[in-house]
């Protein structure tokens, strides 16, 4: 159950991305999707008072330093094949295994809500709207959070698809392998995102809510969306549609459907639904980017450093509900 990394061209891979239909499907509704959400009456929701221009100029910035980002990482992975059919690891079962997975992952989501336990407990995108979520908590909640995903989107997965499954952590993509190449990347593309977005109240929080905002972000949130989604979803699907960037797009609708009963979103109405549906065009574009991210390099884990280390700029946040400013 190892992957083999086959030689490809870098422009084969990159011509995979603007050939696919699916994805470019996918790009149109993500850009029809904002268009409405800067449109439309945002009042029929949650947070409605949030200005999504202050969102929208941060996915601009994002976006720019993303496809840098991007870039960098197709050049450095420009001598393995993307991960498909063809050279993914090998899975036993993987209609059976990825139909388990999303099971578990609703019956998370489902359980999660009756305790009012999201996958996020906010994006900071959405400040102030992401404020206002956090103004809501308190230490045992946010505790209550961090253990809630740590244990069933990552301790769980993990230990059924380790040891009564018999997968080896390699088949698992999570061997991070060419350590000298792309550790620097991790600390360089992961780092400007925080301080893009970072308030002055950032540079004031104490040492201890930076290291407590590292150690609750990691346990409820990294480490949970790259075991359930990176390490175990996302090459299975990327086998099942027979397509790397396929899989990419399926991934990137799971990972969405993850977030929807997230505190900004509502669907009790049609007003509601086609808004939410927006919103969750935006998550999947996000999510979207760290199956890309997977998927092109064969490691579960740098999909943190170009989408995920983001959520460190919230600790200011955090510092003032645990009282540690």
């Amino acid at each position: 159950m190892t992957t083999t990394a086959v030689s490809t061209p870098a422009p084969t891979a990159v011509r995979d991305l603007f050939t696919n239909r699916w994805l470019l499907l996918f790009l149109a509704a993500w850009a029809a999707a904002t268009v409405y959400i800067l449109t439309t009456d945002r009042s029929v929701l949650p947070l409605s008072d949030q200005e999504p221009i202050g969102y929208f100029s941060g996915i601009a910035g994002g976006i720019a330093g993303g496809v840098a980002g991007m870039a960098v990482l197709f050049l450095l992975a420009r001598h393995r094949a993307p991960l498909d059919h063809r050279n993914a690891p090998e899975f036993r079962n993987p209609g059976k295994e990825t139909a388990g997975l999303l099971a578990w992952m609703a019956a998370v989501l489902a359980v999660g809500s009756v305790f009012d336990i999201r996958t996020h407990i906010a994006f900071v995108g959405l400040a102030p709207g992401a404020q206002a979520v956090w103004d809501r908590q308190t230490p045992t909640s946010t505790l209550t959070w961090a253990i809630f995903n740590f244990v069933t989107l990552a301790v769980l997965p993990y230990l059924f698809f380790r040891y009564r499954l018999g997968y080896r952590p390699a088949s698992m993509l999570l061997r991070f392998g060419r350590p000298k190449v792309w550790l620097p990347y991790f600390v360089l593309v992961g780092l400007p995102p925080i301080f893009f977005t970072a308030t002055p109240e950032y540079y004031t929080t104490s040492v201890a809510g930076h290291v407590l905002t590292l150690v609750l972000f990691t346990i409820g949130s990294f480490l949970p969306i790259m075991i359930t989604t990176q390490s175990l979803l996302t090459p299975r699907l990327a086998v099942l549609a027979r397509s790397w960037v396929t899989g990419s797009v399926l991934s990137a609708i799971a990972y969405g459907a993850l977030n929807i009963t997230e505190a900004f979103l509502a669907w009790g109405s049609a007003a509601q639904l086609a808004l939410s549906l927006a919103w969750f065009t935006q998550v999947a574009f996000w999510g979207l980017a760290k199956a890309v991210t997977t998927l092109r390099t064969g490691n579960a884990w740098l999909h943190i450093a170009t989408t995920h280390t983001i959520h460190l700029a919230e600790a200011p946040a955090l510092a003032t509900t645990f009282r540690l400013r």
